[in-house]
């Protein structure tokens, strides 16, 4: 099973809500179901939209949550995802989680914004509260206590209830935060194939991701700041060994968010 929300607090540049959006495309899950989740938004914050049908005629999309289901390669496969809740986050964690119990490996997905440049490789962490699966997938058991999001609220959940479930969270740069960033989103992918043994073809995700990274030169390119900037980062990347003490900064990036995200409350 694969969760990732829409919002500003799990999906920086949209990588983990278009990683999920085009598995259900590429993987053909076509079994859906809109979950019932009045009452779990702030339309303030979550806002309803008008979408337009080929006619023109308007129609509103409310946020909620939708349910797909299918096989890949006769492996049972469900991604839930929709807009990160407002409201009522235990019942709304009760809600999801009634969908969890049969799934053998939860894989939660975001994306955070931090200090990383656009022309390397982005870093993603993993890790899991899980310590035996940490050790069967070589990744880390988390460590982290503080304020928190419902992506960690759902992994902690998870384990309680004996629920195998990993994060993934890319790293996207907090230079480059006005549209999506198919790079991060194919970041995202390579780690799911890596962790959970599934394919994933989407043959225009390396396209995009090209097309991405030349715009944000061009964008960089015009700004003397970010020039120096984009410098300072390539420079300490470049002296890290890659990948862990990427990821080890990125986790320490996701760290600090979360805990000046609790003082701002």
């Amino acid at each position: 099973m694969f969760i990732a929300f829409e919002g500003q607090d799990a999906d920086a540049s949209e990588a983990a809500s278009s990683l999920v959006k085009d598995l259900i495309e590429a993987w053909g899950l076509g079994d859906s179901e809109i979950l019932d989740t009045d009452g779990f938004y702030e339309f303030r914050f979550s806002e309803p939209e008008i979408v337009r049908d080929e006619t023109g005629r308007a129609a509103i999309a409310w946020p909620g949550i939708e349910v797909h289901r299918g096989q890949r390669l006769g492996t049972p496969v469900t991604v839930i995802q929709g807009h990160e809740p407002g409201l009522k986050w235990r019942e709304f964690l009760s809600l999801i989680l009634s969908e969890v119990t049969a799934a053998d490996r939860v894989v939660l997905l975001g994306g955070l914004h931090a200090e990383v440049p656009h022309t390397r490789p982005l870093p993603v962490v993993a890790n899991t509260e899980d310590a035996s699966l940490a050790a069967d997938l070589g990744i880390e058991v988390n460590g982290y206590a503080g304020p928190i999001g419902i992506l960690g609220l759902l992994g902690v959940e998870c384990d309680r209830r004996g629920l195998h479930a990993i994060n993934l969270w890319v790293g996207v740069p907090d230079y480059l935060t006005d549209s999506p960033s198919p790079k991060a989103e194919l970041a995202l992918a390579s780690a799911v194939e890596k962790h959970t043994g599934l394919e994933i073809d989407i043959p225009i995700l390396e396209e995009e991701s090209r097309a991405w990274e030349l715009g944000a030169d061009e964008l960089v390119a015009l700004n003397p700041h970010l020039v120096e900037l984009l410098k300072g980062l390539e420079q300490l990347n470049d002296s890290t060994e890659l990948p862990e003490a990427s990821g080890d900064a990125i986790a320490a990036e996701f760290e600090r968010y979360l805990r000046k995200r609790g003082r701002e409350r």
